[in-house]
């Protein structure tokens, strides 16, 4: 990829002129300890935690960080830090998650073998069960100066948790750590790398401070944080990442150029740009016609986004190889043929496809352009459905980067617009929105369900219930204009399924609710997650409740009744007859009563593949009654003919 110089001053304009309702990514923090009260205000807008490699929050905010919605996370450095964690942890209520340790296979940093970790985990693992919170780490990376222990040294970040699972094999480790400062697109490979141990990732520190080819200035910092973070904010797999470092010695202007904060409470330009990179939305949907930022996919695989320099847009996608590609949902206005255009740039020729709902729909050849950031447009028409559909991104051939993508109709007017709905945050909230962001400056017309206003470049609907709505803008004084129908999406209460796996597990699958969900067993914070589906462990008798980031959108509700579904077959029996049960047990308690309450038979039965075989071939035809567990047990009514 060619160098890029991109005035800051344009990224900014870029990144305001968007109109995004801005919320907080529950992903991004900081690695930062020496916060000030005037810097935590003014982070705390865009981010939703930090740690500081210590067991408290740093001195100026220790008492006060509770008011700024931003959580704290405690670190044992290493072995000799887990009972500072565990003082902290029994004053302070808001801790979520404890990290630990940091960069062990470093002899300059946390210092331990596999084994040793191994073998301090086990008490840090208790301060998480004492006050159910979740473990992170132990943080790695890539080193040079690394333990050794049995013939191996740990250079490779992956054969250390390798072996550190292998000696703490009892460990319960949540999520893993990662550290990393390679330059360039490197992230993605040793993400890739760490899906092996299918736990969700942390990565808690990462900056280009590669010294095999490091950066040169701030803009060349800028660029990589816009495509790493963009990377993070948009992959599942990744749970939470923090920037490092909030402010160091030598200064924003100083190699390696990686200052959040410059002065007292105030942002760097490197920082407002990690503040301000837009929170993915994995249910938002471009309005067809418009225009689709191609770095603000649903799903991606094996692309990357840079700054651009191109004259509008604030990333490209780059780093194209063959079927790589992203999916972007749309919601097209009207059944029609509508001309397809991609802002290409690159050395060489290559080819597009575009697919709607998996079906091809046209190819598109890119051109030489003459580099990596020489822009030009290229057309062509695509026939599109009326509703709602999944466009994907296929490239067929490579050799050039991707800025935007445009879909439009020969009647539109001379003004693009960006059109937004939000639904309805809760049932009857009638808080739904549509903002309609005209590109330019101008004077413009919008009619909603045939009432019309004008509007000079944004005009914003408040308060609207769930239901249909018609819009047309138009420019003011052109006959033409761009009408849509919306839905604006009933509020809903949160919904889901739960199934028993077997006696240690439950299976959640939600439907509705808002991320992140806290799963509660018996009243106690078990864990947070984003994901609509997991697993909880469980025991019979145990209660499950699942809360959103929403209270309006209710709870998910499941008791343990492993006894709740048993069934006896065939019944009527002429003697023999299988019980099956809900889960597999190596065993099972039944008692066997007549009609007079006397007791025929009391065992315990093997369970084999959730089933158990029963005779009642000695005894007369009859009613009897089987129950079957201790407790909370559950009573069949048996016929024998």
């Amino acid at each position: 990829m060619s160098n890029k110089k991109v005035l800051y001053a344009i990224v900014l304009l870029f990144i305001c002129s968007q109109n995004y309702a801005q919320n907080k990514s529950y992903k991004r923090g900081v690695a930062y300890g020496y916060h000030s009260v005037n810097d935590m205000q003014k982070v705390s807008e865009n981010i939703s935690w930090w740690y500081n490699w210590g067991a408290q929050p740093d001195n100026a905010i220790r008492s006060t960080y509770q008011n700024y919605n931003v959580d704290f996370t405690p670190m044992a450095w290493n072995g000799t830090g887990i009972s500072a964690v565990n003082n902290w942890v029994n004053q302070d209520s808001k801790v979520k998650y404890i990290l630990g340790f940091n960069e062990p296979n470093f002899k300059d940093q946390a210092n331990m073998t596999p084994s040793q970790a191994a073998t301090a985990w086990p008490a840090f693992q208790s301060i998480a069960k004492s006050h159910n919170l979740k473990t992170v780490g132990p943080a790695v990376n890539y080193c040079g100066n690394c333990v050794s222990e049995n013939g191996t040294t740990y250079t490779n970040a992956f054969k250390y948790l390798d072996d550190f699972f292998a000696a703490c094999t009892d460990c319960e480790v949540d999520y893993i750590a990662l550290h990393w400062y390679g330059s360039g697109n490197s992230i993605v490979g040793y993400i890739n790398d760490a899906r092996k141990y299918n736990k969700p990732i942390w990565v808690t520190e990462f900056a280009s401070w590669d010294y095999s080819n490091p950066v040169q200035s701030v803009e060349e910092q800028k660029k990589y944080l816009a495509g790493t973070v963009n990377f993070l904010e948009r992959d599942p797999d990744v749970y939470r990442y923090s920037w490092f470092i909030g402010r160091t010695n030598a200064g924003a202007t100083s190699y390696p150029y990686i200052d959040l904060y410059g002065s007292d409470g105030k942002l760097t330009e490197l920082g407002e740009i990690y503040m301000k990179i837009p929170v993915y939305d994995p249910n938002y949907k471009f309005q067809i016609p418009g225009k689709i930022e191609a770095e603000e996919y649903n799903l991606m695989s094996g692309l990357f986004a840079e700054i651009t320099e191109d004259t509008d847009g604030f990333l490209n996608l780059g780093w194209t190889e063959n079927n790589d590609w992203a999916t972007y949902k749309i919601n097209v206005a009207t059944t029609g043929t509508y001309t397809i255009s991609a802002r290409v740039a690159g050395s060489d020729t290559g080819v597009i496809d575009f697919l709607v709902d998996n079906q091809l729909k046209v190819a598109l050849n890119t051109p030489n352009t003459g580099g990596w950031q020489k822009w030009e447009t290229v057309s062509s028409t695509i026939d599109l459905i009326v509703g709602e559909h999944v466009l994907k991104m296929l490239v067929k051939d490579a050799g050039f980067n991707i800025n935007w993508i445009s879909i439009s109709n020969n009647n539109a007017p001379s003004t693009s617009f960006d059109i937004k709905t939000v639904g309805e945050t809760c049932p009857n909230k009638k808080n739904g929105q549509i903002v309609v962001s005209a590109k330019e400056q101008g004077v413009y017309k919008a009619k909603l369900n045939g009432v019309t206003s004008t509007f000079a470049l944004t005009k914003v609907y408040n308060n609207l219930a769930s239901g249909s709505y018609n819009l047309c803008v138009s420019v003011v004084g052109e006959s033409s204009e761009q009408c849509y129908t919306f839905e604006i999406l009933e509020g809903k209460n949160v919904s889901g399924k739960a199934s028993i796996i077997n006696s240690k597990t439950v299976e959640i699958t939600l439907d509705n609710g808002t991320p992140p969900f806290s799963i509660l067993v018996n009243n106690q914070q078990a864990f947070e997650t984003l994901a609509s589906q997991f697993n909880v462990t469980i025991k019979q008798g145990d209660v499950v409740e699942v809360k959103t980031a929403k209270p309006c959108e209710g709870v998910v509700t499941k008791k343990i009744d492993f006894f709740n579904e048993i069934e006896a077959y065939p019944n009527p029996t002429s003697g023999i007859f299988e019980i099956t049960l809900p889960l597999i047990q190596d065993e099972v308690q039944i008692a066997i009563y007549n009609m007079q309450s006397s007791l025929i038979s009391n065992r315990n039965y093997t369970s084999i593949n959730g089933k158990v075989k029963i005779s009642l071939e000695e005894n007369p035809s009859g009613i009897y009654m089987a129950k079957i567990g201790e407790g909370n047990s559950k009573t069949l009514k048996i016929i024998k003919i």
